[in-house]
């Protein structure tokens, strides 16, 4: 439920910080993404409206939900409840997905590395612990690079890249240890 909200209210947010509303007429209660309206910096909050006002949808709880207002109920999200959840340009927005596009490889391997593999669950206790994981997992991501990068395709390998003579005598030095 979001904050501010009583068990009587319809609003409820995800993991990920989307809004959402619920038609509790219907059977079964249908979830509909709320639609965001804009960033309120001077209050810190992000400001969303009804989905079946803002884009005309039938609802059978919008005489329920909207007390007869015609722009349609609107719920204001404080960003200070959860920073990651709620920030200035939210998630489920086209802005939010043309920036997160934008993100560097080391960006990717991060959220891979937390998201994937679970590095922030907070089942991993003391630093010991938590770099031996990270370098397991680092370790299984550069095997299975190389993995990738030298099985063959129709077209030759993945990459076009060319080894530098040092990187090419420590490939053939792995691939003999292996065959002998």
């Amino acid at each position: 439920m979001l904050p501010g909200h009583s068990g009587r209210s319809n609003i409820v947010y995800d993991e990920a910080g989307t809004v959402y509303c619920y038609d509790k007429l219907s059977d079964p209660p249908k979830r509909q993404k709320m639609a965001y309206i804009g960033h309120e910096k001077s209050r810190g909050t992000l400001k969303y409206r009804c989905p079946a006002a803002h884009a005309g949808l039938p609802c059978p709880s919008f005489a329920r939900c909207n007390a007869r207002k015609k722009y349609g109920m609107t719920v204001r999200v404080r960003r200070d409840i959860d920073l990651r959840r709620f920030p200035p340009i939210p998630r489920a927005t086209k802005q939010f997905e043309r920036l997160y596009n934008g993100r560097t490889s080391v960006e990717r391997v991060n959220a891979r590395l937390k998201i994937f593999w679970g590095a922030d669950d907070g089942n991993i206790t003391g630093a010991a612990r938590f770099h031996a994981y990270v370098g397991a997992v680092m370790a299984v991501h550069a095997g299975l690079a190389l993995l990738l990068a030298t099985t063959a395709r129709k077209d030759g390998p993945l990459g076009a890249m060319r080894l530098s003579p040092i990187a090419r005598a420590l490939r053939e030095n792995i691939f003999q240890r292996k065959a002998g």
